[in-house]
């Protein structure tokens, strides 16, 4: 247990630092291209943060464990709709941009409902992996096009809302420093996530929690302490865009990148274990919308509260379930 805990620690503190430097990187490029830090948070924070999972669930799915990948998008997405937007709802209320109100919120609504009711009903073919693959492609070529011509729809690229940092100078690094920040960053991520996750599943085994309450609760939270990590310093420089680009470019990311790759190698079937998650899932993802447009389109501290209250009630009748199964 001793090194299962040091393990964690440790894990911890690469998570801090990474996190750190891929903020900072994030908000630098922002600035250097001129564009929102919404659309880097939608991009490449949210794809830079959700790589460990990616190359997980690769191997997953090559090894034909795709329901393990299912699982793994699954509890991803209901940690960064739950749990990372309930924190930074708690820490400042998070002011929803336009362009994510009339854009990525509901497009996530639409992806992850549909999924949700193909998965509680008649499962998925290959096709629809497929189809959600070419849609993130389509939707992330249209991202990237037009943060490069210019401001997309709703989107304010003004750097007054940037924040500043008093520990470092108002001007933005040079890109070989951001590039170095980004990849020093996003390797931190990966490796703490990955120490943090195993030594905490290794104490919860350790203290003999049954292993389907550590993958429904330890395992889902530890792939999205990088998000978590990131949004936390997001937030605490002031980037609520950042913080919400991150969470929701997290979900669809995992839903059509990595969900989309992993069903077409490995399509998965889903049990009865399944069922209540991916239930949970698709009702977060359409909660969203109208929490998004109300409250002057903020996600007020009380939803905060609302969110994180019930993930809790999602870990524990999961939790109760899986003791009662033993």
């Amino acid at each position: 247990m001793v090194s299962d805990a040091l393990e964690f620690a440790v894990g911890l503190v690469l998570l801090l630092v990474g996190g750190r430097l891929l903020v900072s990187a994030s908000v630098d490029t922002a600035k250097r291209l001129d564009v929102s830090p919404l659309v880097v948070g939608l991009t490449l924070v949210a794809w830079g943060t959700s790589a460990p999972e990616m190359a997980l669930n690769l191997i997953s799915a090559s090894k034909g464990r795709g329901d393990l990948a299912l699982g793994n998008v699954v509890g991803a997405n209901i940690c960064n709709m739950a749990l990372v937007l309930g924190v930074c709802a708690l820490m400042r209320p998070l002011l929803v941009q336009e362009r994510l109100v009339r854009v990525e919120i509901v497009l996530n609504a639409v992806g992850l409902s549909i999924m949700a009711a193909l998965g509680l009903t008649v499962g998925f073919e290959r096709f629809f992996p497929g189809l959600l693959l070419l849609a993130f492609g389509v939707y992330s070529t249209w991202t990237v096009m037009s943060a490069l011509r210019g401001n997309g729809p709703g989107e304010d690229a003004s750097h007054a809302g940037l924040g500043d940092d008093p520990t470092r100078e108002k001007h933005p690094m040079g890109w070989l420093m951001i590039v170095s920040c980004f990849i020093g960053g996003l390797t931190l991520l990966s490796i703490g996530g990955s120490l943090a996750s195993d030594g905490a599943s290794g104490l919860a085994i350790n203290l003999g929690v049954p292993a389907s309450v550590v993958g429904v609760t330890i395992v889902s939270i530890g792939t999205t302490l990088p998000e978590l990590t990131t949004s936390y310093f997001a937030i605490r420089r002031g980037q609520t865009d950042l913080a919400m680009g991150n969470a929701i470019g997290s979900c669809m990311f995992n839903a059509g990148a990595i969900f989309g790759i992993t069903g077409l190698i490995a399509p998965p079937e889903t049990g009865a274990a399944m069922t209540l998650p991916i239930a949970y899932m698709g009702v977060l993802a359409v909660v969203l919308v109208p929490i998004s447009r109300t409250n002057k389109r903020r996600v007020s501290r009380i939803e905060g509260t609302v969110l994180l209250a019930s993930y809790a009630a999602f870990l524990l009748v999961s939790g109760l379930s899986a003791l009662s199964g033993r």
